[in-house]
């Protein structure tokens, strides 16, 4: 409705101009043609002086009527100044607004974040809800497999309890057979005297038939390839200076020991050793980069076949040294039958002794040539076996570190044996030490 009466209004005000532009249009003709002067003016200047009175009406009369018609066009028209202030205020409450807006969204922004957070740890706790549920149900199901190992364990308590007796009784008759067997053993140990002589003589001829071999082999090789020609530990992660004193005092003790042999030896320098500087350099850089207080065992090896009177070409070997055995550690125990023959103590024995040279390869000892970490004498394993049948019944034989074994030990030198008889008057048999 207000954009029709506005239509109304334009159309008036038009109809109306043209109206009065006509009517000064024809009054200035009607002016020129009688050639009327106005204020003394020419009639030509009356005529334009008409027209613009006209003119002047036409626009007096247009605003006059947009006035009268609305009011915010006055109120617009009167008071600019203060629909400006009241422009700008409400701009600044706009901006006002959009601030109190931007911030409130930056704290919606941060509450969304403050949420996904909480979910997060919630969905982190049911997790840890989950695993603790799963853990309770481990340990539940472990408490029954415990309670029927009791059980089973209780049942065997049982039967050892009924076989009691007939241990009991197995022991008096193994009690009568003692004095007939500690016949047997002094009999025997005259016989072990008799093998010993007979070892000794098998042992230089041994020697014998070995050194007739070599010869015949190769009478003037000095060195194999592969041969260790020197062997000690050093310290790394020690200072630079300090790792390349340590390496230029192995290599001359390793000097030392390769000119004990018929080797070509540099006239000027001393030097029997044949080693690239890449290779020394490069196991000092090893040396150097370990860490502080461990040590390394370091090798020479023979890089080829030496002959007498032959330049020594080695490399090294380097081995991180650590403890393979504790001082009093049991590295490994077998039962033996005191009943048996000493043919068959003899071989359990040596399955024990196998035994141990595998455990202590396995844990990181090192072989020799033959792959071997060392051996008891003839005398200590022959001691070993009067032991054994000088007990009665099951003797438990025990192999302990006699002290710290380290990589480059050899385990012949540091074992303890102990014997333990598992008769029922015995606890003990006796100690052999192997570094007796």
């Amino acid at each position: 409705m207000e954009i029709i009466n506005a239509f109304v209004i334009i159309g008036a005000v038009v109809v109306l101009s043209g109206l009065i532009a006509y009517l000064g249009d024809r009054i200035g003709m009607k002016m020129g043609k009688r050639r009327v002067s106005l204020f003394g003016l020419r009639p030509r200047y009356s005529s334009i002086i008409i027209t613009i009175v006209t003119g002047i009406l036409i626009a007096v009369l247009s605003v006059t009527i947009l006035l009268a018609v609305y009011s915010e066009l006055r109120q617009a028209l009167f008071n600019i100044n203060d629909v400006l202030t009241r422009l700008e205020y409400l701009n600044q409450e706009l901006e006002n607004r959009d601030q109190q807006l931007a911030a409130k969204d930056q704290e919606l922004e941060s509450k969304d974040q403050e949420l996904s957070e909480l979910q997060q740890e919630i969905e982190a706790r049911e997790e840890e809800i989950a695993s603790k549920e799963a853990e309770i149900e481990a340990r539940e199901a472990e408490i029954a497999q415990k309670d029927k190992e009791i059980a089973a364990v209780e049942n065997e308590l049982e039967e050892l309890t009924q076989n009691r007796d007939q241990l009991q009784n197995r022991v008096d008759e193994l009690s009568s057979q003692r004095e007939e067997l500690e016949s047997q053993i002094a009999e025997l140990d005259n016989q072990i005297s008799e093998l010993e002589a007979d070892y000794d003589e098998l042992r230089e001829v041994a020697n014998q038939l070995q050194a007739g071999v070599i010869y015949y082999m190769g009478e003037d090789m000095v060195y194999q390839k592969g041969d260790v020609v020197y062997t000690d530990v050093l310290e790394g992660g020690r200072s630079e200076q300090e790792t390349i004193s340590a390496l230029n005092r192995y290599l001359q003790a390793a000097n030392e020991v390769a000119r004990e042999k018929e080797i070509e030896v540099n006239e000027e320098t001393g030097m029997a050793l044949r080693l690239q500087t890449e290779d020394i350099l490069n196991a000092a850089r090893i040396i150097y980069n370990m860490d502080s207080g461990s040590r390394v065992i370091v090798s020479l090896i023979a890089r080829v076949n030496v002959p007498q009177n032959d330049w020594l070409y080695a490399n090294f070997q380097l081995y991180e040294d650590f403890k393979v055995f504790e001082q009093g550690q049991l590295i490994s125990s077998r039962e033996i039958s005191a009943e048996q023959n000493s043919k068959e103590i003899e071989t359990e024995l040596e399955a024990l002794l196998q035994d141990i040279n595998e455990k202590a390869i396995n844990q990181g000892l090192l072989p020799d040539n033959s792959g071997q970490v060392g051996s008891i004498n003839f005398s200590q394993f022959y001691d070993l076996v009067n032991q054994v049948r000088s007990a009665s019944g099951k003797v438990k034989v025990n192999i302990y570190a006699d002290t710290d074994i380290w990589r480059q030990d050899r385990l012949s030198d540091n074992l303890r044996f102990e014997l333990e008889d598992n008769s029922a008057d015995s606890s003990a048999a006796g100690e052999v030490d192997s570094n007796e």
